[in-house]
């Protein structure tokens, strides 16, 4: 059996370790802005929480907006990968809408709290001026590029400014979203928010590309 030098076993036990403390910063800081947000969250109780040292915390992050934005970019991939489960095998725009809809639901009932934490606005965090994509602004940009693709495939209105549509889109689940929880009409939120929109985005037209149309599988932010 090849044995590793001991040097290079002492580099992987230190990057083990390395490894290992990242990841309980970044569960600890998920926990943090979750309940406290950003605000009231500082880098010595992420530390704190993570049960290592307040220097250790800036080996792996320059300062909390970078920990956050760790954090943000977690949570995006664990949200897509919920969904992209949801939507296989799924086809037209209204169902997918449906599934797109009882997918983020499912994951925030799950998850209280994270969908939330994870859209705060990075301009009004950012502490060196330099300008950074949010959640939202992402999820409305994928949301533009998914409206230019069924437009060209002939199953969605093509005479909207994507960009404006793809924010609109995503406001809307939200404020929908966040009203509806709180009258406890799931069904009916999911209902209302996949017609309205599959109203709005397919034409009369386009009814039948419509019904086979792939607009959200293989990808899902919200």
């Amino acid at each position: 059996m090849l044995q590793l030098p001991e040097g290079a076993v002492a580099v992987d036990r230190a990057e083990r370790r390395k490894a290992e403390s990242r990841e309980r910063l970044l569960q600890a800081a998920r926990r943090l802005f979750i309940e406290r947000g950003y605000h009231a969250t500082r880098p010595q109780d992420i530390a704190r929480a993570a049960d290592v040292g307040h220097g250790t915390f800036y080996l792996h992050f320059a300062d909390k907006q970078e920990c956050f934005l760790a954090f943000a970019d977690r949570a995006c991939a664990d949200i897509e990968a919920f969904v992209n489960g949801r939507l296989a095998g799924i086809e037209g725009v209204e169902p997918q809408l449906r599934a797109l809809l009882e997918a983020l639901l499912d994951y925030a009932e799950q998850n209280p709290g994270a969908i939330k934490a994870a859209m705060t606005d990075v301009s009004v965090i950012a502490s060196d001026g330099v300008a950074r994509e949010s959640l939202i602004d992402r999820w409305a940009a994928s949301w533009a590029a998914r409206l230019r693709l069924g437009a060209e495939a002939g199953a969605i209105h093509g005479d909207y400014d994507a960009e404006v549509a793809g924010h609109a889109i995503v406001g809307l689940i939200r404020g929908a979203a966040a009203y509806g929880l709180r009258r406890g009409g799931r069904a009916q939120l999911v209902d209302t928010v996949a017609r309205f929109l599959a109203r709005a985005l397919v034409a009369d037209a386009a009814t039948d590309a419509a019904r086979h149309h792939s607009l959200l599988r293989g990808r899902s932010d919200p």
